[in-house]
């Protein structure tokens, strides 16, 4: 019985240690260049806690620290940002023009890397095009792509597109953007199915 109360309890602290992590990582990302002594006060966490749980999130490369600008009182401190080495996501947005691709780390701020007008709205032309993009940002990211979202003014059924009358689409499969990387592909658009995952189960 012992034994098991004290499962029980390490359980517990587990828990309680990630949804700390959990919390922090949500603060980093709720408001991007946050301060770790900020992050502290909002949390109710003491100096050794945040210290703790951001050099945990470091270690697994998802996040990272940089110096703060100086204050005119008070301890130095340290601004949270996203780890260089950590998970990104590939974000595709298919419009009635033109298209993007962007990358996004675990602060959600997308940066547009690619992206251009339609030459041609004929589907396979764009999912060419639009699939050699995001095949190159998989190539310069590689294991640090964790999913590939895409976003398109239609009608999508189990990552197709059943009917856009933007782009005069129908019955296009979104998956084959994601080629055969091993990331889940979550198509979105005005009547999506949430967050249907397309492509091969990943991590």
């Amino acid at each position: 019985m012992a034994t098991a109360r004290s499962r029980s309890r390490s359980a517990r602290a587990t828990d309680l240690r990630w949804r700390g992590a959990l919390a922090v990582l949500d603060e980093m990302r709720r408001e991007p260049g946050v301060t770790r002594a900020a992050v502290a006060r909002r949390l109710g966490l003491s100096t050794g806690s945040a210290t703790e749980i951001t050099s945990r999130l470091r270690d697994l490369a998802l996040l990272a620290e940089t110096p703060a600008a100086p204050a005119s009182r008070g301890r130095p401190t340290s601004v949270l940002v996203p780890h260089p080495e950590g998970p990104v996501v590939i974000a595709v947005d298919l419009r009635q023009e033109d298209w993007r691709c962007a990358v996004a780390a675990l602060d959600g701020r997308p940066v547009v890397a690619d992206g251009g007008p339609h030459h041609s709205r004929a589907p396979e032309r764009v999912m060419e095009t639009v699939a050699r993009a995001v095949g190159r940002l998989r190539d310069r990211y590689g294991e640090r792509v964790r999913a590939i979202s895409v976003a398109v003014a239609a009608t999508v059924r189990h990552g197709t597109v059943v009917q856009s009358s933007v782009l005069g689409w129908d019955a296009v499969d979104l998956a084959a953007l994601a080629g055969d990387a091993a990331v889940p592909a979550a198509p979105t658009g005005d009547a999506a199915d949430p967050a249907v995952p397309t492509g091969n189960a990943g991590a």
